[in-house]
């Protein structure tokens, strides 16, 4: 669940990489009276997010140095949503690592701020269906998932941030992205892929919700959090249960052929199948979702 508003009222907060999850969490630290700085590449997204009420939108790449005078440095919260840019493996480095760098620079030697980082379980590489957890080992990452954890070793060695906090988060879904959804009403009889690979889901607004209360996290130093719904499912289950739904026949999947989607991470040749376990989240900063399961989570889209 959420933190509680007081706890963050009047404060300021720098979100970087304002995308699609960077404008949820700015409208909801602007529902609870904080005061938003935003900075995305696209130039049309930063004007929605002034008409949300941000009172200063910046479009710029995260990767210049020309932003770093423009955002106070005055800060209490610093978060950094950054998507991939695109162009393959060079636009996953340029938007994880080199924009880490580049807000590492802006920070300073040190920073009183809390700041989160929004990583991805992709690092995890376990393929036999086993549970991981923060302190897994991630041995043959695939080219993405390796730039991922470069990102992460960059902020465990040279955060001067009071708090760093690292959330690895699942496969988001939500309003305005749900990929297997959109493959269903497309009507294809065939998807790609496998239909017994585990997918570990997490909500929109539970990313949201995970955020704020990695933020309010009181500890010191450098922390790694999985943020998932805690129960994953095969696609073929989720699949299944969205084509009843629908009142549609049930697809069936063709391993054989290649999903369209992220293709980098498949460059590996194996694809991983795993549990990711929120345990930690849970536990240590008493975040719950309010989606515990893709059901919940895709019937309020449907």
């Amino acid at each position: 669940m959420p933190p509680t508003q007081p706890q963050f009222k009047n404060k300021r907060i720098a979100i970087f990489g304002a995308g699609w999850l960077g404008t949820e969490i700015a409208k909801e630290a602007l529902r609870m009276g904080m005061e938003v700085t935003t900075l995305t590449r696209n130039p049309e997204t930063s004007a929605r997010l002034r008409d949300f009420g941000v009172k200063n939108p910046l479009a710029a790449k995260l990767t210049a140095s020309e932003w770093h005078g423009e955002v106070p440095r005055e800060q209490d919260f610093v978060v950094n949503c950054v998507s991939s840019s695109g162009n393959g493996l060079e636009g996953y480095r340029e938007s994880y690592v080199l924009g880490n760098r580049s807000i590492l620079e802006w920070a300073g030697k040190t920073h009183l701020a809390s700041f989160v980082y929004t990583g991805s379980t992709s690092v995890y590489t376990q393929t036999d269906g086993s549970t991981v957890d923060e302190s897994s080992p991630t041995p043959d990452p695939s080219p993405s998932g390796a730039i991922l954890l470069e990102a992460e070793a960059l902020l465990e060695g040279h955060s001067p941030f009071r708090s760093t906090n690292v959330l690895r988060l699942g496969g988001l879904y939500g309003p305005g992205r749900h990929y297997l959804l959109n493959q269903l009403r497309e009507g294809s009889g065939e998807l790609a892929g496998r239909g017994d690979l585990l997918l570990n889901l997490l909500h929109l607004e539970d990313a949201v919700s995970a955020v704020f209360a990695a933020l309010a996290n009181g500890l010191e130093g450098f922390q790694k959090f999985n943020a998932t719904d805690g129960n994953p499912s095969t696609k073929q289950e989720i699949v299944s249960w969205m084509a009843g739904k629908l009142g549609m026949p049930t697809p069936s999947f063709n391993p054989d052929a290649t999903p369209a989607r992220s293709p980098i991470r498949q460059s590996r040749g194996t694809i991983p199948s795993r549990i990711v376990s929120n345990k930690k989240l849970r536990e240590e900063l008493r975040w719950e979702p309010k989606y515990p399961s893709f059901r919940e989570g895709y019937e309020a889209l449907l």
